[in-house]
């Protein structure tokens, strides 16, 4: 039984949604980096343009007797915010735009020409790593002989434009999140508002045949023989399930932990079924094993709901009937407890097993598909444990169930 309608390739119109999220956040970051990175491009040859541009008047402001107007020409570089370091033939430093680069001018022309000094070398290495990006520029003086080159690289601008790809996507990913997320906290929010509708509703309707049942038990305690067992069987049976109409009436609201002793519980329980099961013609062995000395806090009447659940789902996956089924306690080195229910029965599909704990899945023609979705939602939400299949096959199916330690 699968509820949930398909649209698209049988995708579920859920999952669906999704994939359309998906797939648009993509385009979107793809359309919007391949836009950044042309705009990038652009950016970088107008870095070029006006780098060439400047190459080609740089002897003119540098052997220009009018200091004011290399003053001004030096200023609009620095306004676009182009790297630059002029070098003379011989590999030395001449001068570049501190403000730009971040390395300060040297006082004098006998520290330009000193290799040992700090901002000769950090200035030689960085234009060095300019002409990696980029093609240098040969300048030339006033009589056209070459008299040292200029080197750039990329330009503030050109550096931000770049980074905003990433951004972007950053951006783009914490959004698609944020969607999932708010996805998510509704679905729950569903979730919790159809456990607890359908929960006090089977609580409520559960009501009044108890109370007759109850009525006619009163009737056989005047018929039957005092000796008789059948009526104190069947006042447990009743007991029962007036604790299953108030297991019901807790959901959707927070339980109360405060009982510790599992080992009791679990003993109980498989005293429970083991009263029951020989209507099965003595077919189904069920059995507890191991101890744990580690403290757990936890509600009692809800985890024995889980515990029934799983034992009645390894009860109906025996084969013909027949085979074993075990609950295991065990203590966990770092706190809590693991619990392992196992069976011998004929094992989940792999293709069922990602979906058992969904509201709605069964693979009963009339099953609502509810029973591990609320063993689940007792375990994770009320009880702050964890539950899996740890291994399924031909020879069996074993749930793990663990409780965090008592605080």
């Amino acid at each position: 039984m699968d509820p949930l309608p398909r649209g698209l390739f049988g995708l579920k119109r859920r999952y669906l949604f999704t994939l359309y999220l998906l797939l648009g956040s993509v385009l979107i970051v793809v359309g919007i980096t391949s836009y950044t990175l042309r705009i990038t491009r652009e950016v970088e040859n107008q870095t070029r343009v006006i780098t060439e541009m400047f190459s080609g008047m740089a002897s003119r402001v540098i052997f220009s007797e009018d200091a004011g107007e290399a003053q001004r020409v030096i200023g609009l570089v620095n306004e676009i915010r182009i790297p630059l370091i002029i070098t003379d033939t011989m590999g030395r430093p001449y001068t570049w735009n501190s403000e730009v680069i971040g390395i300060p001018q040297v006082e004098s022309m006998e520290d330009l020409h000193n290799a040992e000094d700090p901002r000769v070398v950090a200035v030689m290495a960085l234009a060095h790593e300019m002409d990696r990006d980029n093609q240098p520029f040969a300048i030339f003086d006033t009589k056209g002989n070459r008299w040292g080159t200029l080197h750039y690289g990329q330009s503030a601008l050109s550096k931000q434009i770049k980074t905003m790809p990433y951004l972007e996507l950053a951006i783009m990913v914490l959004f698609f999140l944020a969607i999932l997320w708010g996805l998510q906290v509704k679905k729950d929010n569903d979730q919790n508002m159809l456990f607890a509708g359908m929960a006090k509703e089977t609580a409520h309707q559960m009501g009044t045949p108890l109370t007759s049942i109850m009525g006619w038990l009163a009737l056989l305690e005047e018929e039957l023989p005092k000796d008789d067992q059948t009526l104190p069987e069947l006042a447990r049976d009743v007991e029962r399930l007036n604790k299953v109409s108030a297991r019901f009436s807790q959901i959707g609201s927070k339980p109360r932990l405060g009982d510790t002793d599992l080992m009791a519980v679990v003993e109980d329980t498989v005293t429970y079924f083991q009263k029951r099961l020989p209507h099965l013609g003595g077919r189904v062995e069920l059995r507890s094993e191991g101890a744990i000395s580690n403290k757990v806090v936890f509600n009692r009447d809800l985890l024995e709901w889980v515990l029934e659940n799983l034992v009645k789902n390894g009860i109906d996956a025996l084969v013909e009937g027949k085979g074993t089924i075990s609950i295991r306690l065990a203590d966990q080195p770092e706190g809590g407890i693991m619990l392992r229910v196992t069976d011998t029965g004929r094992g989940i599909r792999p293709s069922h097993r990602p979906k058992i704990f969904e509201p709605g899945f069964s693979t009963k023609s009339r099953g609502w598909g509810m029973g591990l979705a609320l063993v689940k939602r007792i375990v994770t939400h009320y009880h702050g444990g964890r539950i899996r299949v740890e291994s399924s096959g031909s020879q069996g199916t074993v749930f793990a169930l663990s409780l965090p330690g008592k605080e």
